[in-house]
């Protein structure tokens, strides 16, 4: 779904109306508001349209829900009134500058009360994989729900397929963070119930490892054709400047590479010292083709873990993030080098940790992230950098985020990002009149 710019919803809980104007010259939209004014539930909302989670959306109670989206699309969901547990939804559907709507039903049967119970060592991510906490291994949807009987996220998606709403979800994706359950360490408990943050830990590793899997194939690819490509180049004409300039970005970008751990095998082919000839020109410009295309897959999970070493490093203390030959996140004492396990970080320091990896890893390029009440557990310092940190991640993987949040040590002064929802006034109008005089009375009082 394009990215939103307004949402209005009505009848929240039955009586609450809200409309936020989504920030036009950041990233990062702030709900803030009081405890009841459905913050939380705004969120969830957002998260089932975005992805048109329809068992996600019969739990909230709302009437209606309007969006426009940055393309000028406009978007309304109708909840129907309906007999028994079913939910029906009207959806309409307009493109400016047309004035006509179009409109789709999508009805939702809940699962049979008699369906198997999920294994607790089968936890679904905030991306909506599920993850085998014994074995650390991610599980396609499709094996979760054949063994396990999950719900299928897909299946709003599936019922819209060749529908006038299908272009609206061309590469939909949204993550849903309810920060008050990465608080989660669960000491005490068997080996396999890992902490959350152990298995956002693992995901890295998973794609650590796709990329270094996509890397290999491109060396390989790279390796067959060698002879083809030189041949080729027999007659092209490179100048020794620009390819000793070209040699030194790839050797340092592959250098980074190799520190932080990405790349395993380091490069060791250093440019002639003395001038070149035009052959060894056209074999360094062929070498360095390869070169490239191999460091290419390793770059975009490269700057995801240097900005998330950047962010931890500058606010843990006494440990750095390391990557270790299999791909795996670890920390390790500056003291004396040793690794640390991931109980040993305090609960601040796993709760930091797992909404940044959740962030950088647990998104792709365009994701709605919806963060409810990310100050918990959180240090005031911390807090402070909160919203910097996070605009950085948004400019890597280009997010659209919203936070809930009613923490002024979050805010930190960006007013401009904030939207302030309310709850409406449900006192009778003649005993709310009464009270007011009251309240007057009385300030007069202490004023004099």
């Amino acid at each position: 779904m394009h990215k939103i710019s307004r949402v209005e919803v009505s009848g929240l809980f039955g009586y609450m109306n809200h409309s936020v104007d989504f920030s036009t010259d950041s990233p990062i939209t702030i709900i803030s508001g009081p405890n009841g004014s459905g913050k939380t539930h705004l969120l969830r909302i957002l998260h089932a349209i975005s992805v048109l989670d329809l068992a996600e959306l019969a739990s909230i109670d709302f009437q209606e829900l309007k969006l426009e989206l940055q393309d000028r699309r406009m978007l309304r969901v109708v909840r129907q009134k309906t007999d028994g547990d079913s939910k029906v939804y009207k959806f309409l559907g307009r493109t400016p500058p047309s004035r006509s709507w179009k409109t789709l039903t999508l009805e939702y049967e809940p699962d049979d009360e008699d369906s198997p119970e999920i294994p607790s060592w089968v936890v679904q991510l905030p991306g909506g994989e599920w993850y085998d906490t014994r074995s650390n291994r991610l599980i396609p949807a499709d094996m979760a729900k054949r063994r396990y009987n999950t719900p299928d996220r897909l299946a709003g998606l599936k019922a819209v397929r060749d529908s006038w709403l299908a272009p609206y979800y061309d590469d939909a994706s949204a993550v849903f963070i309810d920060t008050k359950r990465l608080d989660s360490t669960n000491r005490g408990l068997p080996r396999h119930m890992q902490t959350r943050v152990q298995q956002y830990s693992a995901q890295v590793a998973a794609q650590v490892s796709e990329a270094r899997r996509k890397s290999l194939n491109e060396s390989l690819d790279a390796d067959q054709s060698f002879a083809a490509r030189m041949l080729q180049a027999a007659h092209t004409s490179v100048k020794e400047k620009e390819l000793k300039e070209r040699y030194q970005r790839i050797a340092d970008k592959h250098a980074e590479l190799h520190a932080s751990g990405l790349s395993v095998i380091p490069v060791d082919v250093a440019f002639p010292d003395e001038k070149t000839n035009p052959t060894t020109r056209r074999i360094l410009n062929v070498f360095l083709d390869d070169w490239e295309r191999k460091i290419q897959p390793l770059l975009p999970i490269h700057e995801k873990l240097k900005l998330l070493r950047s962010i931890v490093e500058s606010k843990f203390t006494g440990k750095i993030l390391d990557l270790t030959a299999r791909g795996h996140l670890r920390f390790k004492s500056t003291h004396d080098g040793n690794p640390l396990p991931m109980r040993a970080l305090s609960s601040g320091e796993q709760h930091l940790f797992a909404v940044f990896a959740l962030l950088l890893f647990s998104t792709r390029h365009g994701t709605l992230v919806l963060i409810d009440e990310p100050e918990i557990s959180m240090h005031a310092a911390w807090k402070h950098a909160f919203l910097e940190d996070i605009e950085e991640v948004a400019r890597i993987s280009d997010l659209q985020i919203v936070l809930a949040t009613h923490s002024s040590a979050i805010i930190r002064g960006r007013w401009d990002l904030v939207k302030e929802i309310e709850i409406p006034d449900m006192t009778p109008p003649e005993s709310h009149n009464d009270e007011d005089e009251q309240f007057d009375d009385l300030d007069s009082e202490v004023e004099a």
